[in-house]
């Protein structure tokens, strides 16, 4: 971890963990787009969940001068079954939101998005911040966004390779097919078509936020597992089985 992540990581602690008044020259709270309008307002209008929001809004707050890319944020909503578009991006000068689709981890549920973790091999995915920063051609994923986690409960996220890449699994066809958006092994798997997209805009160090309403706070006590209570109750003609190319095998 270099030194902007450990200094980083011990940031966010005040961030997520307490409340207060940031005095910085330009709170995000007090940030109006073109027509005059408060940034938050105009992005609640747009759908995008209120908790959240506001977490990330602190994060900027807290951060004031130390993430380089001021002018979009990516809100991933796992609180939402994965044939939703819950990934959030947000264009923090217009206020502009784009909603695309993200996988989830083979083993953290089938449509919903039931079981978090921060333990290597896992196959699931993470909650909390994540610092989105450069990109490398993985010869499996091809073009991939290198993500470091900057939470307890998503630390391992270098080690456990959690990236942003693209794959065939995240499609609308794919949902029509199978009930359900494809499985990768805990990365932010997006639609190929919009990969360079999405990088372009966050490579250059970004704030991505992994969210479930009913886990986030739970994962800041418990950082390794996070899951909700009982089983998954699918609906008819969800396959619950692997298909070729997703997560958790070799094809």
């Amino acid at each position: 971890m270099n030194f902007f992540s450990r200094a980083f990581a011990a940031s966010i602690f005040l961030t997520v963990f307490f409340v207060g008044t940031a005095s910085f020259a330009e709170s995000l709270f007090n940030r109006k787009i073109s027509n005059g309008r408060y940034l938050f307002d105009v992005l609640l209008e747009h759908g995008v969940p209120r908790e959240p929001l506001d977490l990330i809004f602190r994060m900027f707050d807290y951060n004031e001068g130390r993430i380089p890319n001021t002018d979009y944020a990516v809100l991933v909503d796992y609180s939402r079954p994965s044939k939703e578009k819950r990934l959030y991006l947000l264009n923090l000068r217009t206020g502009v939101v784009q909603r695309f689709y993200v996988a989830h981890g083979i083993r953290s549920g089938v449509l919903e998005t039931r079981s978090f973790s921060n333990i290597p091999d896992s196959w699931k995915s993470s909650l909390g911040f994540y610092y989105a920063k450069g990109t490398y051609v993985s010869e499996k994923n091809g073009l991939s966004l290198y993500l470091d986690g900057i939470d307890r409960s998503n630390s391992n996220s270098r080690f456990r390779n959690i990236v942003m890449h693209g794959a065939k699994y995240v499609s609308d066809e794919f949902i029509a097919q199978n009930g359900r958006l494809g499985w990768s092994e805990g990365c932010f798997a997006v639609g190929l078509e919009h990969l360079s997209y999405l990088v372009n805009l966050l490579q250059n160090g970004s704030i991505l936020f992994s969210y479930h309403k009913d886990l986030i706070g739970y994962s800041r006590r418990y950082p390794l597992d996070q899951s909700l209570i009982g089983d998954e109750i699918l609906p008819p003609g969800v396959n619950t089985g692997r298909t070729p190319g997703e997560g958790g095998g070799i094809d």
